[in-house]
């Protein structure tokens, strides 16, 4: 095993077995007091605290914080992924771009961790932003919608408390929330057509299906042109895998998206969702949009089927049909009491090109001791 670092410790790689892996930064210079739990503290719809006893360096300038201290926001929009920077003359500041914040450089300031500003405005009340009060899901409380507004407190990570996507863009970072309960990164939206660009999740764009192509991510050799021909559950699971991210689990998305109003969905026309956006009954309690009854997610799980073919997946090998079906989970946007927290479909086996089925990508959790 190896370890390196540039000069001013801001990023570095660790090879073991010959495999290369991107830090964000030097780990021995970022100190937590709880490793268990993210080194931010939201305060406020637009505010956060990094928290007494964590320690950050740069440029040979380090800190230890001996009490909670604000983090310096600029005017913050809905949608938008923020990157939080410590820099050498003490604050600690957020800012939407990701190479350094605005008046400094990347070797005066270092990344040590971000959040998401998500769709539900702050001040949202239980009745004005239409969350479940009533029904066999989840009952909100002023202080579960409070979690999502503004700052999405799910989605706060930092160096040490974050996904184990190692992509050098954060786009298996960027849109993501926390499930503890999974303990796992789950995407806030629906991935795009244009994943190189857009990430896995963000918030106003399109919803990649089988019929609304994505493009090949050059991870696996796309060209920034080229798209899927008939964009099956091995494409999805491949796109998901080009950022270091997977398809997500039955068991996960019934948590995940837990929070919704069930048992409902968006209505409409039989084809694939057009953006990724809020309808109000479809957040779920860590900040998820349309995450029942818009559109299906192919999952990670599968069951058996009858048939005895062996059937083809582009070419790269085949699967024999009575031994693999693969779960969509969600629900349609045509569905009714189909849809919610915990509905699967089974029926779609992985051959299966279809408008109604795209991806919300799923990320491990990394927590080192």
């Amino acid at each position: 095993m190896s370890l390196s670092f540039t000069d001013d410790g801001s990023q570095g790689s660790i090879s073991i077995d010959g495999v290369t892996s991107f830090l964000i930064g030097n780990p021995y210079d970022f100190i937590k007091v709880d490793s268990r739990s993210v080194a931010f503290t939201k305060t406020g719809s637009g505010t956060a605290s990094i928290k007494a006893g964590t320690v950050c360096s740069v440029a040979s300038n380090q800190k230890r914080f001996t009490a909670d201290t604000a983090v310096v926001m600029p005017v913050l929009t809905a949608g938008t992924d923020y990157a939080i920077y410590f820099c050498t003359d003490g604050t600690v500041r957020a800012d939407s771009s990701f190479t350094n914040p605005t008046g400094y450089t990347t070797y005066n300031s270092r990344m040590i961790g971000g959040f998401h500003y998500g769709l539900v405005a702050p001040g949202t009340t239980v009745a004005g932003g239409s969350f479940a009060t009533t029904g066999s899901g989840m009952i909100w409380t002023q202080g579960d919608v409070d979690n999502i507004a503004g700052i999405n407190k799910f989605s706060l990570w930092d160096l040490k408390f974050r996904s184990t996507s190692t992509d050098p863009q954060f786009r298996g970072q960027k849109g993501f929330a926390y499930s503890a309960l999974g303990n796992e990164w789950v995407a806030i939206y629906f991935a795009s057509t244009d994943t190189d660009t857009n990430g896995l999740s963000k918030y106003n764009t399109n919803i990649a299906s089988g019929t609304v192509v994505p493009k090949v991510p050059a991870a696996v050799g796309g060209n920034g042109t080229t798209t899927y021909a008939s964009p099956t559950w091995w494409d999805f699971s491949e796109i998901a895998k080009a950022y270091g991210c997977r398809l997500i689990s039955d068991a996960n998305f019934n948590v995940a998206a837990f929070g919704v109003t069930e048992s409902q969905s968006i209505m409409g026309a039989v084809s694939t969702y057009p953006t990724t956006l809020r309808n109000p009954g479809f957040t779920s309690r860590i900040g998820l949009e349309e995450a029942t009854g818009h559109h299906y997610t192919w999952g990670s799980d599968s069951a058996g089927a009858t048939s005895t073919a062996w059937i083809a997946n582009g070419a790269r090998g085949q699967a024999h049909a009575d031994t693999i079906r693969r779960g969509t989970f969600g629900g349609g946007r045509g569905e009714t009491v189909t849809a919610g927290s915990r509905s699967s479909n089974w029926t779609y086996v992985p051959g299966t090109v279809s408008w109604a089925v795209g991806l919300r990508a799923a990320c491990d959790h990394m927590q080192p001791v």
